[in-house]
């Protein structure tokens, strides 16, 4: 498989000479390295759970009517979470994960008891222990305030992270060394809402923003991004200081996401229902895809950009990859049901030969 997607990169390399785009799109692929990388998409296609490395599809077992939510690749090992299908930006529960195709449920995989209410959010991977974080019901609590957990799970073992009649949410996992990070939404048991982070089990408050969003780290620290006052923010919680992310203000700002390049440390934001636009650090960058509406992820590596985009016309969905402003792969869904599309792009990971 590298040598398949040596000449694609090549490729890629030689249109970006002879392609016009944005300013903002030709400064970030001035610098880009003709290497080799794996590009993984998960997403579904034809209603059937799937994913595509180098653009060769792998239908995932037992994936009809599921939709992928997140691929990420550790030492050549694959994982896929997925859900029952909602559209691509939706909130959505982890039903479902796949470590190299082998399909788990998530219920089984956590020993959660098929009558209890749950919603497993937030997935990550560190070598080759698997972490996730979320809210279950205790069936049979000692008191009511104990009714319901919020907690994360290490291969399937369980850690209680907080307990209330109220029920709380996790939205990222995130591990750095031997610590374990889960950002959360927390309720005690005199409804008073918070929000912040698990350092352990140990809860920092962030002063309840709005939302909170996912980890990423580079040499400076580790990040976690947050919105307050319809603005987006960074905290660098190893130096414990906060970066205003754009002095803009947007009227729905409840999905988000923060990634860095481990190359460059350089820190991408991208942020709900804006497909034009991403940001570099605190600088706003033009994709110069205007057709395309929405940005659904994106992965950046030696300064090289991946992105998924896409955009739902009249119930069609139309879903593209762009590798540095150039086009890569697309595809094209059917709206299937009130919510849902029948072939869409979800999750990107890129790894370097």
């Amino acid at each position: 498989m590298k040598k398949l997607l040596l000449p694609f990169f090549v490729s890629v390399l030689s249109m970006l000479n002879s392609c016009s785009t944005t300013t903002e799109v030709n400064d970030e692929t001035v610098d880009t390295i003709a290497q080799s990388y794996d590009v993984y998409i998960a997403g579904r296609e034809n209603s059937k759970a799937c994913y595509w490395k180098n653009n060769v599809k792998i239908d995932l077992t037992g994936g009809d009517n599921l939709s992928p939510l997140e691929i990420k690749v550790e030492n050549s090992n694959i994982y896929v979470t997925g859900s029952i299908g909602i559209t691509p930006t939706s909130f959505k529960s982890i039903h479902y994960f796949w470590k190299n195709n082998i399909k788990n449920e998530i219920k089984q995989y956590l020993g959660i008891p098929s009558t209890a209410q749950n919603d497993i959010t937030a997935f990550a991977v560190n070598n080759g222990d698997i972490y996730f974080a979320g809210y279950v019901e205790n069936l049979i609590p000692a008191s009511p305030s104990q009714r319901y957990e919020l907690c994360y799970w290490k291969n399937g073992v369980k850690t209680i992270l907080h307990q209330s009649q109220y029920i709380d949410s996790a939205e990222g996992v995130f591990i750095n060394g031997s610590d374990v990070y889960v950002s959360a939404l927390v309720v005690d048991n005199n409804q008073n809402v918070d929000r912040g982070y698990f350092k352990n089990t140990t809860f920092n408050s962030l002063g309840n923003p709005n939302y909170v969003f996912n980890f990423t780290k580079n040499n400076s620290g580790l990040h976690l991004l947050f919105q307050k006052n319809n603005k987006y923010y960074s905290k660098n919680i190893t130096a414990n200081t906060e970066t205003l992310i754009g002095n803009y203000s947007i009227s729905l700002p409840f999905y988000g996401k923060i990634t860095s390049d481990p190359q460059t440390n350089d820190l991408y934001t991208t942020y709900y229902n804006q497909g034009n636009e991403y940001f570099k650090n605190n600088n706003i960058i033009n994709t110069g895809f205007s057709s395309l509406t929405s940005i659904q992820d994106l992965f950046v590596l030696n300064n090289n950009v991946f992105m998924i985009k896409y955009s739902t016309p009249n119930n069609t969905y139309l879903g593209k990859v762009y590798v540095n402003g150039v086009e890569a792969q697309s595809i094209n869904g059917t709206q299937n049901g009130t919510v849902n599309y029948t072939s869409t792009f979800n999750s990107i990971y890129v790894v370097e030969n």
